[in-house]
């Protein structure tokens, strides 16, 4: 389950910590096993009617993910959730174009979940989102979004069809703070060093600019942050 060719053919995927397996453990997803050391087994049998099997600490080591392993660890199925266009177009929903650091996808999910979007929708470049690092970084919130891999083009195109507004995020866009945004629509994240691909943002006619305030600023936003920024205040307004 560490390496994606393994869990893409088993369809399954490792949470690791007392309060992202109970999070898990009272979510939709399908638990196929629970792990625990003897003294919380109670605890996390408490939440759900999957039985937890008793392990020792030096087991529990040679399975995690981590380098000082939590006392709990389950195994879990990838759901198959789908993207149907007619049921998100009221909704605001982050696109997330070839996002390649695990810690920075689940950071995101976290953040969405927190501004109430509960769809993401990932190009087939962007990490997966059941990667440990990304499960971590997600603590739970990814339990209760919906994240979809899909062609992104296809996507905006069915945006656009609709007349459905369509963001992105860049260097050359529109001041986020002066710029009128819908209460609904797609929102582009591009990727850590190259943002979102020419051929997106072709098809892309509103692109909004985080400004710096700062003479000295670095170069760009860290990813996650921008995402963070973004989905504030499209909620504030």
């Amino acid at each position: 389950m560490k390496q994606k060719k393994f869990r893409t053919e088993h369809q399954q995927f490792v949470v690791e910590g007392v309060k992202v397996v109970k999070e898990l453990l009272t979510s939709p997803y399908k638990v196929d096993a629970v792990y625990t050391l003897g003294e919380i087994s109670d605890e996390i049998a408490s939440v759900s009617s999957v039985v937890p099997i008793i392990i020792t600490e030096q087991q529990l080591q040679k399975m995690s993910n981590l380098d000082t392993p939590n006392n709990v660890l389950a195994v879990a199925s990838i759901p198959k959730p789908s993207f149907a266009f007619q049921e998100f177009n009221t909704k605001l929903i982050l696109a997330l174009d070839t996002i390649n650091d695990p810690g920075n996808l689940g950071t995101i999910i976290r953040t969405a979940a927190w501004f109430g979007m509960d769809t993401i929708i990932c190009s087939p470049k962007t990490t997966d989102a059941w990667n440990p690092k990304a499960v971590q970084a997600a603590m739970g919130a990814l339990f209760r979004t919906n994240v979809v891999y899909a062609d992104l083009k296809t996507v905006v195109e069915e945006y656009n069809a609709a007349d459905v507004p369509v963001y992105a995020t860049t260097l050359d866009g529109t001041d986020i703070y002066k710029t009128t945004l819908s209460p609904n629509g797609l929102i582009f994240i591009g990727s850590e060093s190259h943002g979102v691909s020419p051929d997106l943002l072709a098809l892309i006619n509103k692109r909004l600019l985080i400004p710096s305030f700062s003479s000295g600023a670095a170069e760009s936003l860290n990813v996650s942050v921008a995402a963070g920024v973004v989905c504030s205040e499209f909620r504030r307004r």
